[in-house]
């Protein structure tokens, strides 16, 4: 099998080399091809370009994986990271004739904010600038293709991410009630792999898939957990800057495709991450 990963940063690179190991051809394209490793078929690429992407025509994948990014994180952004790539790939021709495409979204897409459960089904917010140019998107891929939008809660895993770095330094944001979802990148790659491994042998991969663990603890929660692990003493901010999402993501149709999380809430994802950074003191 011949994937292309569009946008290909660490979680595409992460499902590129598990493909490789599967025995599949991965090409990937990016801005600096030259970051990506030596068993992919390299190509430098500006997705907003439609004359740079007709080269990747020669391909001719069979599964395509899109892993898109906002540009500026202002609603002009969101538009260009996200409804331009797809209003511009949905006029490739070669992409009508792959057997399926993956497009990476957000759960940033759903209306709900007073704390309750939400589905691959529930209402989306095409009130909000950012999650509205988002939604365009995924409409505009559907169009174009058989496609599966997974849509990631809060990607996490890295030891040296935003919220362990902020931890480290002893600032914790503003405490509060509401609800977080969140996935480790480990996992979010490996559903993804798992989506184009259960298609390639003939079997249903839903439309849309909520790409969430089992776990909605709140941030703040999370941040004095780390404090206690990493042994500092948290100043935390009167009110925060931005109004976090409060919704519970519902996760029940990854395990009814077969898919079983590595890190199945944020306390085993989070002491992995101590432990490569050499701490942890709680199992």
């Amino acid at each position: 099998m011949q994937v292309l990963v569009l946008g290909c940063g660490d979680i595409g690179t992460r499902v590129g080399l598990t493909l490789v190991d599967s025995g599949w051809r991965v090409a990937a394209a990016r801005r600096q091809p030259e970051c990506l490793p030596e068993c992919f078929e390299p190509f430098e690429i500006d997705l907003t370009d439609p004359k740079r992407l007709e080269v990747l025509s020669v391909l001719q994948p069979d599964y395509v994986v899109v892993t898109p990014t906002p540009q500026t994180y202002d609603p002009e952004g969101y538009r260009a990271g996200f409804l331009g790539v797809a209003s511009t790939l949905a006029g490739q021709p070669w992409l009508r004739r792959c057997r399926r495409v993956i497009w990476i979204s957000s759960t940033r897409v759903y209306r709900e904010s007073d704390g309750n459960w939400i589905d691959e089904h529930s209402a989306l917010n095409v009130d909000e600038p950012q999650a509205s140019a988002m939604i365009a998107a995924e409409a505009a891929i559907r169009r174009a293709a058989t496609a599966t939008i997974i849509r990631p809660a809060g990607v996490y895993g890295d030891p040296e991410g935003m919220l362990m770095r902020r931890v480290r330094s002893g600032v914790g944001g503003a405490a509060g009630g509401q609800h977080g979802n969140r996935i480790h990148r480990e996992d979010l790659a490996r559903l993804i792999v798992h989506c184009l491994l259960r298609d390639a042998s003939g079997h249903a991969v839903p439309p849309t898939l909520i790409a969430a663990d089992h776990d909605t603890t709140p941030t703040h929660e999370i941040e004095s957990w780390l404090a206690i692990q990493l042994g500092v003493t948290l100043e935390r901010a009167e009110t925060s800057q931005r109004q976090p999402a409060n919704r519970r993501c519902q996760n029940a149709l990854l395990g009814q495709i077969g898919f079983s999380f590595t890190y199945p809430t944020w306390r085993e994802g989070y002491k992995a991450a101590l432990d490569a950074l050499g701490h942890s003191k709680m199992g």
